[in-house]
């Protein structure tokens, strides 16, 4: 029973999907996703609570659900290469998104607190315990999950863009270096 609920409420997700790529999300309504799906309304309803809870939905599964054992493991290079790759696979529906759901609700902060709720599920498993105590793995999250959503955002939309592997060696550049590697220190001048 529980396979089969799992196989409708992604085949409500992916309904959205598609529907997006062809549609504005504005204009797309439960009934149209039912309709794709071959359900009644009422079935949408016993998974999601909107198709803005269907969308989220979606990022998390392509981002969290589809890596919750490297998550676990460690494996930040294979994590972040299958997330690459959903997006790949999947770029009109991302470009799509990113374009059609802004303010209040918007895609980009969908994906900014599934990224958040990514990085503080490693760090809960993988931080040393040591560095920088002073501050929580909450804090550093949210920091750190900004940073990925550019990443993230600017591959999405890159036309002659990044491979994957190169991606994931910029995210590696970036995210392992401070500000302050960056500049010239005037201070100590």
């Amino acid at each position: 029973m529980e396979y089969r609920r799992g196989i409708m409420k992604v085949s409500l997700a992916e309904n959205l999907r598609e529907l997006m790529v062809k549609h504005l999300f504005e204009k797309i309504t439960i009934k149209q996703i039912c309709d794709e799906t071959g359900v009644i309304r009422a079935t949408f309803y016993n998974y999601f609570d909107d198709k803005y809870d269907c969308l989220n939905w979606i990022v998390y599964h392509d981002f969290v659900e589809n890596n919750t054992e490297l998550l676990e493991e460690g494996s930040f290079d294979t994590l972040f290469h299958n997330v690459l790759k959903t997006i790949d696979e999947n770029r009109n529906f991302y470009r799509a998104a990113y374009n059609n759901v802004t303010g209040q609700n918007s895609f980009e902060d969908m994906v900014r607190s599934q990224l958040k709720d990514m990085v503080l599920t490693y760090f809960n498993h993988h931080r040393k315990e040591a560095f920088l105590h002073k501050y929580d793995n909450e804090i550093i999250s949210r920091y750190y999950a900004e940073g990925i959503a550019f990443i993230l955002k600017t591959f999405v939309f890159e036309k002659e863009g990044r491979t994957i592997d190169e991606t994931i060696d910029m995210a590696k550049e970036l995210l392992s270096h401070s500000f302050f590697d960056y500049v010239n220190d005037t201070d100590k001048q």
